[in-house]
Formats: C-alpha cells, structure tokens, sequence
C-alpha cells in the first residue's frame, strides 16, 4: 500500500459541497477519502495529449534496389512494415497524435496509414516538395507540433527505450534537444556524441573518420524536443540536424545525451536490413 502524507488544500465552497453529498460512511467516510477518489478518477480519463514526429522523407539510397519502389519505411520487418512497429511502439507510450514528414514516394504511406484510426492513433502529414534534410523536416512540421515532442528517424529499431523516461529526462533538464544515445563497438558509421559529468552534450561529431572498431556512444536516431528547436532552422532551410543543429547546441551547452542500452539497429543499408531480418528469425527482436 502507498505511503500518504497529509497535504493542505485550498477548495472552491460549491465543490466542497458536492464532495459532502458522496459522504455515507461506508464507500465514502471523510471528505480526504472523497477528495482522492475523484482526483484519482478524473487524472485516469484526462492527460495532455502526446505528440511524436517521425522523419520519413529520406531517400534510401543505401537500400537500392529495395527502395526504388518503397519508401525505406515501408519495408517489410516481420508481418508489417517498419514504420507500423514504430506506430504501434508510440502507441505503447500513449503517443496517440503522430506527425509523420514524408517525401519521397509518400502515397504509398498515406495510402497505407491514412489518418490513423485504424492503428488507434490520430495521424497528420507534413509534406516536403523538395528534400530538406532531417532539420529541415522538423522545421516544416512546426505548424502541427506545439509542445514538447518525441522525434525518430524512419529507420531505427529498438524493442526497450523506455520513451517516457527519455521524455521526463528531458523536461527536467529543461533543454532544447536530448539525444538518445546507444553504444556500439564501431562508431565509424554514427554520429558519435561526448558527454559532460551531467549528461550534458558537449561535442558531436556526424561520423567521424575513425578506425573501424573503436567503441563509444552514438547518435541511435531517437529524440525528445522544446518547440525551441524550430528557432535553430529558417522556413524551407535544407540542413541536417546532425551536421549542423546538434552541433550548435552541443556548444551552446542545450542539448543532453540519454544514454539506452537494449537493442537498437539503424536500417540503413541492406545488410542492416537482413541482420535485423536474422534478428526477428532468430528471436533477438520481437516484432
């Protein structure tokens, strides 16, 4: 049983008057009984809507021929298409209103997804005309975020980031960007991220040029932002967030590193794709 505490309440005459009609000493005894049941029951049916953006405009160059013909987040992972597992991952975290930025052969994933009812959740589009990068596509999808948001990569996969404590590390942090961060053996091919005593970002490095095999913390493509990362990027400015936002923010000291150490795989290339397909065969990832 919860350990209570006595608190000190300052209530409105006519409320306090409605909660004295519930009193008949048996369900409802005291008026602190009274006052915590309802508290309890209007908290469980009212919660701030949560909002996440996935970036799914990218081209896929590195998974040609696979993606002459389907956008990378529509490639098949198990019995659905990536981009539905991290819908439904959302969905776990009570993310019910879903941005999705899509370019590139973006009817398939409106044909497919539609506006989300579906899968339970409430999707929106932000349309690209010409590519502009992942800092380009948050910044044109500003208009349908007003508050705090959860973004990803179209082509990450993870099965234990816990999304909720990466949302409250950041709120508490009060910083504009916070990078989820996983670790590999071999950084050579991720943005590779150097961490200050409070997990304050200082240094990223968009793949650095390093020996192949050298260990450390990447950029594992999944993370949480302030509405004020839109002031970081001009209306329609093609720039990366990787090569040119993080990095501003590292030095501005703004941005923090939330470290995660489940499974993670970035899609990029085909044999990254056929990994995480072993994965699934072999029962590392469930899908």
């Amino acid at each position: 049983m919860a350990m209570k505490k006595r608190y000190c309440m300052t209530l409105d005459d006519e409320l306090m008057k409605k909660l004295d009609r519930f009193l008949d000493g048996s369900k409802f005894k005291n008026r602190s009984q009274t006052a915590g049941f309802f508290m309890k029951l209007g908290l469980s049916q009212y919660r701030p809507e949560r909002s996440a953006l996935i970036l799914c405009g990218g081209l896929g160059t590195r998974l040609r021929p696979l993606t002459f013909v389907t956008p990378k987040p529509m490639l098949p992972i198990g019995n659905q298409p990536l981009l539905e597992y991290q819908i439904n991952y959302l969905k776990k975290y009570e993310f019910d209103r879903i941005v999705l930025a899509v370019g590139y052969l973006q009817e398939q994933i409106v044909r497919y997804f539609s506006d989300g009812q579906k899968f339970g959740v409430r999707i929106a589009y932000s349309f690209e005309k010409d590519p502009l990068d992942t800092g380009g596509a948050v910044k044109n999808a500003e208009d349908l975020l007003n508050s705090d948001f959860i973004a990803m990569n179209s082509d990450v996969l993870f099965d234990s980031l816990d999304l909720d404590r990466l949302f409250e590390f950041h709120k508490s942090r009060e910083a504009v960007a916070t990078v989820t961060l996983a670790k590999t053996n071999d950084t050579s091919r991720f943005g590779v991220v150097r961490l200050g005593a409070d997990d304050t970002l200082t240094e990223f490095i968009e793949k650095p040029r390093r020996q192949i095999g050298e260990p450390g913390w990447i950029n594992a493509g999944v993370y949480a932002f302030s509405t004020r990362i839109f002031d970081y990027v001009k209306p329609e400015q093609r720039i990366s967030l990787e090569k040119d936002v993080f990095p501003k923010l590292a030095k501005e000291r703004k941005a923090y590193g939330f470290k995660y150490e489940g499974y993670w795989s970035d899609m990029g290339t085909q044999e990254d794709y056929m990994e995480v397909v072993r994965d699934i065969l072999t029962g590392k990832l469930k899908v």
